[in-house]
């Protein structure tokens, strides 16, 4: 076999090899994105900061649109049931709809012309543990407990003591630090929940929980989404606790940004 006949068989060995480590490579990359994408989404579609497709900062057209299809409404039925002026010189505008198979549906339009509040008071409320929220803080580098300051459980909290008075810090709480035996959102027993939430009470007497985790959107104001239980009727454990309302909203901090990027009057 001639020198340049073996350079050649060299040459390809080489190209094969590069091409096998690159599709290793590839796969190995799919497949940590999709296992980013399951741990991402681990309580499924639910978690996502959308109700029937309705958006914060969706303009009203796109809006009704999509509560039509997503709820699958029949014709005749575009329109909600009900609308009601609020917010400042009435100039917001929140609209019902009663009976949808979901529940019923809120949204607050700003100005009457995009979407700041969306609100779903299911008829079928889901259980905690199906939508993967903790029950408690007692997960490897958990959320904390705190408690809000409004009788509305819709109310955002403004707190970032935990119950203990301790300080937190990105929805971490530090006495949890030395939670370094389990993966974050892992509870005792191995069950994996979604850790992004932080867990708050709607009352000092602990009858009712929110859970609630703030997201950028891509116009750069931020929001939030909030998942409400079942008020109980005496404090102490549920072993079945139901989800009764899923809220997404824009954060009020937020406001002038949300305003500035819609165009909208302030």
């Amino acid at each position: 076999m001639s020198k340049k006949l073996s350079a050649i068989i060299a040459i390809c060995l080489v190209l094969i090899a590069l091409h096998f480590g690159a599709n290793t490579l590839v796969a190995q990359s799919q497949d940590g994105k999709k296992k980013v994408e399951t741990d991402r989404s681990i309580g499924g579609k639910e978690h996502n900061a959308n109700i029937l497709g309705v958006t914060v900062g969706m303009d009203v057209p796109t809006a009704l649109q999509n509560v039509f299809v997503n709820a699958n409404r029949k014709p005749g039925q575009e329109k909600p049931d009900a609308k009601k002026n609020e917010g400042k010189d009435g100039r917001d505008i929140r609209v019902v709809y009663k009976d949808l198979p979901q529940g019923e549906l809120q949204i607050l339009f700003a100005d009457g012309k995009y979407v700041k509040e969306i609100v779903l008071s299911y008829s079928k409320p889901p259980v905690a543990d199906d939508l993967r929220l903790s029950f408690t803080s007692s997960l490897g580098n958990s959320t904390s407990l705190i408690t809000t300051q409004s009788s509305d459980p819709r109310a955002l909290s403004t707190r970032t003591d935990a119950l203990d008075g301790t300080k937190e810090i990105d929805a971490y709480n530090a006495t949890n630090a030395g939670n370094t035996d389990r993966r974050r959102g892992e509870a005792l027993d191995g069950a994996r929940f979604d850790d992004r939430y932080t867990i708050a009470f709607a009352d000092n007497q602990k009858l009712q929980r929110i859970w609630y985790r703030d997201e950028k959107a891509e116009e750069g104001y931020r929001v939030r989404v909030q998942f409400i239980s079942e008020k109980r009727t005496k404090s102490g454990a549920n072993f079945v606790v139901r989800i009764i309302q899923k809220v997404v909203v824009l954060l009020p901090e937020d406001e002038k940004q949300f305003r500035k990027t819609l165009n909208l009057s302030n």
